[in-house]
């Protein structure tokens, strides 16, 4: 390099300021629009989760559930009294079991009640009996006492009339033996007397009174047994389904009831909720139904009636086509406004609660 030519300065540290500028503006606008976007939002923070429709699904039931019925005992069905669809008055009989064999328990029983009442009124009569046998055991006793009085007197003048040679050895010894039998036969007479005066005859009676008792809870067992020979229904109510027929036997908590029985009650929608929609879901809420498998379904409104109060498996555990039952969710019932003759028990249903669609 020559003296004459200036010397080239270089700058190395303005790319490094250059950079350090870019990203400090850019982390300097990402916040400015966080901020920003915050004061746009509701106060609270995010969107209004109140303000979204809540969608759920459920199936259509009565206020009061259906319900299963079956005979209290096991039996064969002789008689089926009602038919599908077939409405019904509380108590009205629904079908009746083979009751042949109960209608002899009953008579058996009925003959251990009067068997009972005979050991009750023999009871009784022994008490009154009782005071008449200790009186003629007290005579029994002071007769044998005077029999002995007279079999020792009888030995003393034998015993006198020996010493003149009148009574004879042989004769002494039988007068002797005499008194001692009398004695001992005296003796039988005071333990049977004291016997008597031991003897309680309450205690019979109290104890044929129990075995009375006893015979009369057989009994009415065994009419109970016959009354439950006919199923009942518990209240007013439709038929919806009878699983059973003529000859077939049945018996209480079987997979397959007899009769399946919606009793009288408004029809609602017991939906299901997850537990993230639990905030936004209030009694008195709108609702909007629609059949969940119906494109061309009609819309039903109403509203919230009541909401659960526990996070629980759903009722049915069987696997449904299209539905998921390993998630706990919680109930909700909504009710239907109108019109619910087009809806049926078991109908599954899409319900959305908010504004509406």
């Amino acid at each position: 390099m020559t003296e004459t030519e200036a010397p080239e300065r270089r700058y190395p540290g303005v790319g490094v300021v250059l950079l350090f500028l870019l990203v400090v503006g850019s982390i300097a606008g990402v916040t400015w629009w966080q901020n920003q976007r915050r004061a746009d939002l509701p106060p609270g923070g995010g969107t209004a989760l109140a303000d979204l429709d809540v969608v759920c699904l459920g199936r259509v039931d009565g206020l009061d559930r259906t319900t299963d019925l079956d005979p209290r005992i096991p039996g064969r069905v002789v008689a089926l009294l009602v038919a599908e669809g077939q409405h019904v008055a509380a108590s009205a009989p629904l079908l009746r079991l083979d009751d042949s064999q109960l209608k002899l328990k009953e008579e058996e029983a009925l003959s251990a009640v009067k068997a009972a009442d005979i050991e009750v009124d023999a009871a009784k009569l022994e008490q009154k009996q009782l005071p008449i046998r200790r009186a003629a055991q007290e005579a029994a006793v002071a007769a044998a006492a005077d029999r002995i009085a007279v079999a020792r007197r009888v030995y003393d003048e034998k015993k006198m009339a020996k010493t003149f040679g009148t009574v004879t050895a042989v004769e002494l010894i039988v007068a002797e033996s005499e008194v001692k039998q009398l004695e001992q036969l005296e003796g039988a007479e005071k333990s049977r007397l004291d016997e008597l005066k031991l003897a309680d005859p309450s205690l019979k009676v109290r104890g044929a009174e129990v075995k009375r008792g006893a015979a009369d809870i057989a009994l009415k067992q065994a009419r109970k047994a016959l009354e439950d020979c006919v199923l009942l229904a518990p209240t007013a109510g439709t038929v919806l389904r009878v699983q059973t027929s003529v000859g077939k036997s049945v018996a209480p908590g079987t997979p397959l009831p007899a009769i399946v029985f919606r009793p009288d009650a408004p029809l609602v929608v017991w939906a299901e909720l997850e537990q993230e929609f639990l905030g936004r879901v209030k009694i008195g809420m709108k609702a909007t139904i629609r059949d969940d498998a119906r494109s061309d379904s009609p819309t039903w409104t109403g509203k919230v009636l009541r909401v659960g109060h526990v996070i629980a498996r759903k009722r049915s555990l069987l696997l449904e086509p299209g539905e998921v039952n390993d998630v706990r969710t919680v109930e909700c019932i909504v009710g239907i406004d109108g019109d619910t003759s087009g809806l049926l028990v078991g109908q599954r249903m899409r319900v959305r609660l908010g504004r509406g669609e």
